[in-house]
């Protein structure tokens, strides 16, 4: 009997470098399983990621599974995610596995609600994965939370994770988890999580401004922002499509563009401290 080898699509969205940096540890574990392995960053893609990626799985036959990464933003997956799983084409015969990246604060409902989804869209999800990463809004502070993550160990629960993936996919009729195994917060935070949303959150994120006089529009900013939510009239103004990742500000040459972040380091240890949520990093298979 002819074994047909396994493809594995991964499609992440990484504005900070964490969710991207697990993909790849999923992607070289897979290559060394011999599966044939996609990789699609969700930034770099064409608006119609969804309908190809769908058309692809589709034409494995039974014989794909679909690794979707997301940071984790104020307790939710980034739109542009849920977005791209929203586009997938329904009853494809194929398998799913939803991985997150948090920041030491919370990580939310992400998981719950990118397995709820993916269920919808009739894939059987065959396991999932929080990875902890140091929180991206505080790579410049000596105590931030999550410093060090992913690390050794965090790259060997996504690898034992991959091994049980790829163990699964060669079985005749794959379990997967349930989707109850993801809702792990309590039911009174998980019932608040789904009132906030990053839109909600934008209230709170300190402004941007830009310094006219250092500002010579080289459009770095513009280039560096994974969400394409930068535009010029003359200088930089920030669109509806903005995920807060401070970027274009981390990234400009000229420093042009500054913000007081002091007070949301503030909101997210005292999220930290309100929820004390462990383990860090967990998978389910």
């Amino acid at each position: 009997m002819i074994i047909k080898k396994k493809k594995v699509f991964i499609v992440y969205f990484s504005p900070a470098g964490s969710t991207r940096y697990v993909a790849g540890v999923i992607e070289k574990r897979f290559l060394t399983l011999g599966a044939e392995v996609s990789l699609f960053n969700l930034a770099e893609c064409s608006s119609d990621v969804a309908i190809t990626l769908s058309q692809q799985m589709k034409a494995s036959e039974g014989n794909s599974c679909l690794f979707i990464g997301s940071p984790v933003y104020v307790s939710h997956a980034v739109p542009l995610v849920m977005e791209c799983i929203a586009g997938l084409k329904e009853n494809i015969g194929a398998f799913a596995v939803p991985f997150v990246t948090w920041g030491g604060a919370c990580s939310g409902i992400s998981l719950y609600e990118m397995g709820k989804k993916l269920l919808n869209k009739g894939f059987t999800i065959l396991g999932a994965a929080k990875i902890l990463a140091v929180h991206s809004l505080m790579c410049s502070l000596e105590n931030a939370l999550g410093k060090g993550h992913p690390d050794a160990d965090d790259d060997h629960m996504v690898e034992e994770l991959v091994n049980h993936i790829n163990q699964k996919l060669y079985e005749d009729n794959p379990k997967g988890i349930k989707l109850s195994d993801l809702a792990y917060q309590t039911k009174e935070n998980h019932a608040e999580m789904e009132k906030i949303s990053l839109q909600t959150a934008t209230a709170h994120m300190p402004e941007r401004i830009i310094d006219t006089e250092l500002c010579n529009q080289c459009l770095v900013c513009s280039d560096v922002c994974p969400a394409d939510a930068v535009t010029f009239t003359p200088y930089p103004e920030f669109g509806d499509g903005c995920v807060f990742c401070f970027n274009c500000m981390k990234k400009c040459p000229e420093q042009a563009i500054h913000a007081d972040l002091s007070e949301i380091w503030q909101r997210i240890r005292d999220r930290a401290a309100f929820f004390s949520e462990r383990p860090g990093s967990q998978i389910f298979y």
